[in-house]
């Protein structure tokens, strides 16, 4: 690979590492065009493409990327959804099931926990787009589906409860977090969660209360404090 080659490889990745997708698929497509034919690159441009709703142009990407590594099971995973979204459901079950035999090659079948943990951060990778875009309601589908996929990774609600928050819909939002602490009492992050909605609604007192909490169940976490030096500051005291 020639060293330009490799720049713009770099480059392209480190774009799309900062949401910045035009730039990264102007940058990988050249990388292609210029002989870079590689399954990461084409996985890359099928996400963008995913995000932005064209969904024939995902699959092609994806394609690509399977075709340049049959064994790469993001890609078919990403190929499976990207299917399943477009009601192929053929295409898209035979798709899951090759991902299935690449991680059950070696005699043992995948176990469950890891394969559905794959495909919710699919979902997740998804919906971070979506939510970087201002595309909330996109954004929440996509944590909803990754929760049903793979409900005990407790970021995937707390991801659920920024994308209704930013979407305009505190109402919703704080019942998530309700039922998060139900599942999960004391969960700092989600005491974060409810202390911004508390304050957002204009409820300093129980703002207040939630990231106390926060800060007992974790001690040293600087967000919370931040959190609670600006409140203070904001009411004068000390």
């Amino acid at each position: 690979m020639s060293r330009e080659l490799a720049a713009l490889i770099q480059m392209g990745k480190s774009a799309y590492g900062e949401m910045d997708f035009l730039r990264a698929e102007r940058l990988l497509r050249e990388a292609v065009a210029g002989g870079a034919k590689y399954a990461d690159i084409y996985y890359t441009l099928g996400l963008i493409e995913h995000q932005r709703g064209n969904f024939r142009q995902a699959v092609e990407q994806f394609g690509q990327a399977v075709a340049a590594n049959p064994d790469y099971t993001e890609a078919l995973l990403s190929l499976s959804i990207t299917l399943n979204d477009m009601g192929r459901y053929e295409e898209a079950r035979s798709a899951y099931g090759k991902a299935a035999d690449v991680l059950s090659r070696d005699g043992a079948p995948p176990q469950a926990n890891m394969f559905r943990g794959r495909i919710a951060n699919l979902h997740k990778e998804l919906g971070e787009l979506y939510l970087a875009l201002g595309q909330f309601d996109q954004a929440i589908t996509e944590y909803r589906k990754a929760i049903a996929v793979a409900p005990w990774y407790p970021d995937l609600r707390i991801r659920l409860v920024v994308a209704l928050r930013e979407a305009g819909r505190p109402e919703e939002a704080m019942s998530e977090t309700d039922a998060f602490l139900a599942a999960s009492p004391g969960s700092a992050a989600a005491l974060l969660q409810k202390g911004i909605l508390h304050f957002l609604a204009g409820d300093r007192a129980m703002a207040r209360r939630s990231w106390e909490e926060a800060l007992y169940r974790e001690p040293l976490n600087r967000l919370v404090q931040v959190y609670l030096n600006t409140l203070d500051r904001g009411t004068g005291e000390e």
